[in-house]
C-alpha cells in the first residue's frame, strides 16, 4: 500500500511539474546577443533579455573545426561584463561577456565560433556563427558586425524551430529548443534547412514506462518527451537541443542514457510496443542547421 501511495504521489507531483513548465516558458526565449570580436586570445559578445534586464544570461560557446558540425571545445561565462558600446542602444552595458581561449591547445586552423544563452536546460542562439583562423588571428562575422541596434537586435538571435542546436554554428550548429511539439514530416521543410550528414548511427526506440526510463515522464532536459520529436543520444556528441533528421522526420535531442553512448540514438514512442517493435536498427543522420 505504501509503494502505490508513493507511486501515485510521484506520479501527482511529476504531472504538476510538467504543466507549469509548458505554461510558464523561461524568460531566456526572449534572450538577444551575437559573438562581436574573436582574436588570439579571447571570444568576447553580449547577450540580453530586453523584457528582463536584471536576468543575467549564462552563454556557452561553441567551437568547431571549419566544415565540422560537432563542437571540439565548450566556454562557460557569464554576460555580466560592462561594454561602453552597449549603453546607448540597451541603456545597460552590463551584459557583456569575453570567454578565453587557448588556440594553441586545439588542432586545426579554421574554425566556427557560435554562442547561446542557456536557461534551465535549453539553448538560446546568439546571433550568426563567426569564423576565426588561428594562423591569421582574423575573424569574419556571417553577418556585418553591427552595434546592437534596429535590426540588428531582432536579428540578434530569439530561439527559432529551424535553428538547431550545436553549431557549426551550425558549423558547430547550436542547441537550441523548439520547445515540447514541435515537429515536421514535411520533406520540403527539412529540405530547405541547411544540412550536414553525421554518419550512420546505431538507433533504439524507448517510452516512459518503468523498464525504459524509470516511469518519470520527463526528459533529462526537463520537457515532456513527444513522438516523431523526441530521442535520447549522447550529449558530448549531441547536445541538449540538436536537432537532426533521421528518415522524414526532424527530432530533437532532450533525453540521455546510460547506454546511449557514441553514435547511437534511443528514439522515443508513445507506448512500450512501439518502442519495442522499433528494434535495433541503422541509418544516416543528418544534423539540421
Amino acid at each position: 500500500m505504501i509503494n502505490r501511495s508513493f507511486k501515485r504521489s510521484k506520479t501527482v507531483i511529476l504531472s504538476l511539474i510538467a504543466a507549469a513548465m509548458l505554461a510558464f516558458p523561461a524568460n531566456a526565449a526572449n534572450v538577444r546577443g551575437k559573438v562581436t570580436d574573436v582574436d588570439g586570445k579571447t571570444i568576447s559578445g553580449w547577450a540580453w533579455n530586453p523584457e528582463d534586464t536584471n536576468d543575467v544570461q549564462e552563454v556557452e560557446v561553441h567551437i568547431c573545426q571549419a566544415g565540422d558540425p560537432l563542437p571540439i571545445k565548450y566556454l562557460h561565462v557569464t554576460a555580466n561584463k560592462y561594454r561602453e558600446d552597449l549603453v546607448a542602444d540597451l541603456k545597460d552595458g552590463w551584459h557583456g561577456f569575453s570567454a578565453e581561449v587557448d588556440w594553441s591547445s586545439l588542432s586545426g586552423s579554421s574554425f566556427t565560433i557560435k554562442a547561446y544563452a542557456v536557461k534551465d536546460g535549453k539553448y538560446y542562439a546568439l546571433g550568426d556563427s563567426v569564423r576565426y583562423n588561428k594562423a591569421s588571428g582574423a575573424s569574419v562575422q556571417s553577418t556585418p558586425a553591427q552595434k546592437p541596434t534596429g535590426s540588428n537586435l531582432s536579428a540578434a538571435a530569439a530561439p527559432t524551430a529551424s535553428v538547431t542546436a550545436q553549431p557549426s554554428a551550425p558549423a558547430a550548429v547550436a542547441p537550441i529548443s523548439a520547445g515540447p511539439g514541435y515537429q515536421t514530416k514535411d520533406t520540403d521543410t527539412a529540405n530547405a534547412a541547411k544540412e550536414t550528414s553525421l554518419g550512420t548511427f546505431v538507433l533504439s526506440g524507448y517510452c516512459n514506462c518503468a523498464e525504459c526510463s524509470g516511469g518519470f515522464g520527463i526528459t533529462f532536459s526537463g520537457t515532456v518527451p513527444q513522438p516523431q520529436h523526441t530521442i535520447a543520444a549522447d550529449l558530448t556528441i549531441l547536445p541538449l537541443g540538436t536537432k537532426v533528421r533521421i528518415g522524414d522526420i526532424i527530432y530533437t535531442v532532450e533525453d540521455k542514457g546510460s547506454a546511449v553512448q557514441g553514435k547511437m540514438i534511443d528514439i522515443y514512442y508513445a507506448d512500450h510496443a512501439s518502442a519495442a517493435a522499433h528494434g535495433r536498427t541503422e541509418a544516416e543522420v543528418f544534423l539540421i542547421q
